[in-house]
């Protein structure tokens, strides 16, 4: 996460990894366009982008994947590059249901996509779940999965998860025993196609019988990381 204690800005150019940018608080402006409250900013790896202008008081999540922080002022698009930037506004989008794609004992969940890139199937989306709705197996799936809760509660075997609670999952990692506690809003990433495979008849949060995947060659794997981490305290400029 970003965030501005001055007004920041910087001119046009091109990133070396696909760069993100997400809108929390405050205001960002790209190319003449204000972006407000959870707009949502794309560049892939060696495509130009235009000036960038931060307000101050704003907070940002900022991400970037498949390459270094380095950035070129004024640089020209690569020979490597695919796609293009793309800006995002969700209050246009609709949620969309997972009722008909969802399997197991559960309310549907609602998707509005922000990004997805169709070679790779990584993707960012915002995910709302309505209050009471469960989770009572453990999934885990072969891609990493990380999420920011951006309105709402909930509580799992790891401990409740609040605004501005941050999570990141490897992949085979189990996780889950969900239960949204307010009616929640996340932003979730994956670095793949998210396939969920279900324990059930769990014990502790590492034993269980394979629902919908093969022991042997799908298994979960134990974890080495802390499955939620949350930093608290005051902002460090040194880590900017």
């Amino acid at each position: 996460m970003l965030s501005f204690t001055t007004d920041w800005s910087r001119g046009p150019g091109v990133p070396h990894a696909d760069t993100e940018f997400f809108v929390i608080e405050g205001s960002m402006e790209y190319e003449g366009r204000t972006m407000g409250r959870w707009e949502y900013l794309h560049v892939p790896k060696g495509v130009p982008m235009g000036a960038l202008t931060v307000a101050k008081g704003s907070r940002l999540l900022h991400w970037r994947e498949y390459g270094p922080s380095a950035f070129d002022l004024g640089g020209e698009r690569t020979a490597d590059a695919r796609g293009e930037v793309t800006v995002t506004d969700p209050a246009t989008l609709e949620w969309t249901s997972t009722i008909e794609r969802t399997p197991g004992p559960m309310k549907p969940l609602y998707i509005k996509m922000l990004h997805h890139d169709k070679e790779t199937d990584f993707y960012t989306r915002l995910i709302k779940a309505p209050k009471g709705w469960t989770e009572p197996r453990l999934p885990h799936h072969p891609v990493f999965e990380e999420f920011f809760t951006l309105e709402g509660r909930t509580a799992s075997i790891h401990g409740d998860s609040s605004v501005g609670t941050y999570a990141f999952r490897p992949a085979w990692i189990k996780h889950g025993h969900y239960e949204t506690l307010e009616d929640t809003v996340w932003i979730l990433r994956c670095d793949g196609l998210l396939v969920n495979l279900y324990s059930t008849d769990t014990w502790i949060d590492w034993g269980g019988t394979a629902e919908n995947y093969d022991p042997e060659t799908q298994a979960p794997i134990p974890s080495t990381l802390p499955v939620r981490s949350r930093k608290v305290g005051p902002w460090d400029p040194k880590l900017a």
